[in-house]
């Protein structure tokens, strides 16, 4: 029996995609250096990655940026007219905040230090993308890239 071949054609991503998106995701992120050290237990990283990568996609990228995703990949972009509504509201960094737990702190000040260098003219900003490590190397990041640039 062969496997379903994955395609790696970009689709908007929806909410009802937040499974898939997230879980996806947490895989790609997994040995990033960065999301280590905030997710530095190995046995719990992967769905501490997976909360945290449903609560941006649920209640902020969704809502006011660019989602597409590919069969093994996803990426989200903030376009210009989204900037100022994808500032995460009160709940969603209460929400990060409980993820995090104790690296909540430093994770805030680093997103802040980040926002002080973003440019000030209109632009769109690619805010997450990964694929899946098991796709890796066979198009599916090249494909949102291209998708996401075009627009």
């Amino acid at each position: 029996m062969t496997g379903v071949p994955i395609t790696n054609t970009p689709q908007r991503a929806t909410v009802d995609d937040a499974r898939l998106v997230s879980s996806t995701l947490a895989r790609a992120f997994g040995d990033d250096p960065m999301m280590r050290w905030f997710f530095p237990d190995d046995p719990s990283r992967e769905a501490g990655l997976g909360r945290y990568f449903t609560t941006l996609f649920t209640r902020q990228y969704a809502h006011h940026g660019v989602c597409e995703r590919t069969g093994a990949a996803a990426a989200f972009w903030v376009p210009p007219e989204g900037q100022a509504k994808a500032v995460p509201d009160a709940e969603t960094v209460q929400e990060l905040q409980d993820i995090l737990g104790d690296r909540a702190p430093l994770f805030r000040d680093t997103v802040m230090a980040a926002a002080e260098h973003a440019p000030q003219e209109p632009h769109w900003y690619l805010a997450v993308i990964g694929a899946d490590p098991a796709a890796q190397g066979r198009g599916h990041g090249a494909a949102l890239l291209r998708s996401g640039l075009a627009q």
